[in-house]
């Protein structure tokens, strides 16, 4: 009988090992196919919405674990979306990037610019426009 539960207890090892090695070979295969996806939000006054619409950018790649990554262009805002955009970026730790009114030449240079990598999905949003805020998940503008 002893010899029976040993042969179990080994298949059950064996089995548990292959799976945990079959595991990491997705994983790794996961996040090498992974997506990623650049936003590009031009704002100008939009302290009230800044900060949802950052965290429904970050939830909404989290689901679809898609890499995020977002480039905001000021264009010369007085209020504090600056400062949101910043406590935003260290809090969450985004790969988030700020381009002020002082670099701005041409959007359209920016956006050239700011050429996505292999693989990666480049997405233009001008906040400023009305009702293109409904581009981005989860905001109903």
């Amino acid at each position: 009988m002893i010899p029976y539960m040993v042969w179990i207890l080994f298949s059950y090892g064996v089995a548990g090992a292959l799976v945990h090695f079959f595991h990491s070979r997705y994983l790794k295969y996961e996040t090498s196919s992974r997506k990623q996806v650049h936003y590009i939000l031009v704002a100008h006054n939009h302290e009230n919405q800044m900060e949802w619409y950052l965290r429904a950018l970050m939830w909404y790649s989290c689901l679809r674990a898609q890499s995020l990554r977002v480039t905001i262009l000021d264009d010369g805002s007085q209020d504090d979306t600056l400062a949101i955009i910043e406590r935003m970026k260290y809090a969450n730790e985004m790969n988030l990037t700020v381009v002020g009114e002082a670099e701005i030449q041409d959007e359209h240079d920016i956006i050239r610019s700011q050429s996505p990598n292999d693989g990666e999905q480049l997405k233009f949003i001008d906040l400023r426009v009305p009702h293109e805020a409904a581009k981005i998940p989860y905001v109903q503008a």
